[in-house]
């Protein structure tokens, strides 16, 4: 029991009171978030992730009478105290069907994610293969629209979209840049984390911490592509096409890159916070390791120091 009881913390911890602020890791900070947003979404991530997992073992450990004691120590009775189960059959039945309800929902929701995404770019991009032209100088596709849009389609083509607004409002250069932030989110497979962030929030939607990951993933993974296209073009040019881009929308299943918080990522380039130090990422990827680690190490407890005292003897 004493695992489950120290599992249901730490899930309450990481749903509850990180994602509100009162134990808010480093991670979760927009400053930290800000300079290294690639980092930050794998920490959003690992929290997330390891909220599920410890709210699924937590289920499992409070059925199985396993305690952070030794193996000898006893309880009244004469019995071990590892194998006094309070709650009885009831507990025994209610746990495993707590913890497979957790995971199917995360898995369905996943699932129809991954199938409703796929169904969308399918449509979306046989709308543009229809209506577009392929520029071979852009390396991307044209289409005819009187609204300055510029966004990828992930899937089978990675297409790239632009549209004729957009060619003619935005200077070369600010071409050049908005369409190496789209083959960033391509690289980089933004969609595929934004699938999982958005799955798990719509499982849980009750839970501070995933319904806020969908949000911020969305937002890290639009300025990790900024970072990744201001390396090689002018960060004011981008920064200038984002102004522009903002107002229009994108196709479903598209990532666009006027949206979302626009404002924000225009200062953010403009001002260009300075990058973490190698120390800091380190320690963030330290942390996400930990974050996922942390339920699984403390459900083993048990069983290493069980089999500790088993050698020992």
């Amino acid at each position: 029991m004493t695992a489950g009881l120290l599992l249901g913390c730490y899930a309450a911890a990481t749903g509850l009171l990180a994602a509100t602020g009162l134990l808010a890791p480093a991670a979760l900070r927009r400053p930290w978030a800000l300079r290294r947003p690639g980092l930050a979404i794998s920490l959003w991530l690992a929290l997330a992730l390891a909220w599920v997992i410890a709210v699924t073992l937590t289920a499992v450990a409070v059925t199985v009478p396993v305690s952070l004691t030794r193996p000898g120590d006893v309880s009244g009775g004469g019995m071990p105290a590892a194998a006094v189960l309070p709650g009885g059959p009831a507990v025994a039945v209610a746990g495993p069907l707590l913890a497979a309800a957790v995971v199917l929902r995360v898995c369905w929701c996943l699932a129809s994610a991954l199938r409703r995404g796929r169904r969308e770019r399918r449509e979306h991009a046989a709308f543009v293969a229809a209506a577009g032209r392929p520029d071979r100088e852009l390396g991307a596709v044209v289409i005819d629209n009187g609204l300055p849009l510029a966004y990828c389609l992930p899937g089978g083509r990675h297409l790239v979209v632009v549209s004729s607004a957009a060619l003619a409002v935005l200077e070369p250069a600010q071409v050049r840049a908005v369409l190496a932030h789209e083959r960033a989110h391509l690289r980089r497979r933004h969609h595929v984390l934004l699938t999982v962030a958005t799955a798990l929030a719509r499982a849980f939607p009750q839970v501070p911490l995933l319904a806020q990951a969908g949000r911020e993933v969305a937002v890290l993974a639009e300025m990790a592509a900024d970072d990744a296209a201001a390396r090689s073009h002018d960060a004011g040019s981008l920064a200038a096409a984002l102004v522009l881009l903002a107002r229009a929308g994108a196709g479903a299943g598209a990532l666009t890159a006027g949206r979302p918080a626009a404002a924000v990522r225009v200062e953010r380039l403009l001002t260009r916070p300075a990058q973490l130090r190698r120390p800091g990422r380190i320690a963030g990827r330290a942390r996400a390791a930990a974050s996922l680690a942390v339920p699984i190490a403390v459900i083993c407890l048990p069983v290493l120091a069980a089999a500790c005292s088993a050698a020992g003897r």
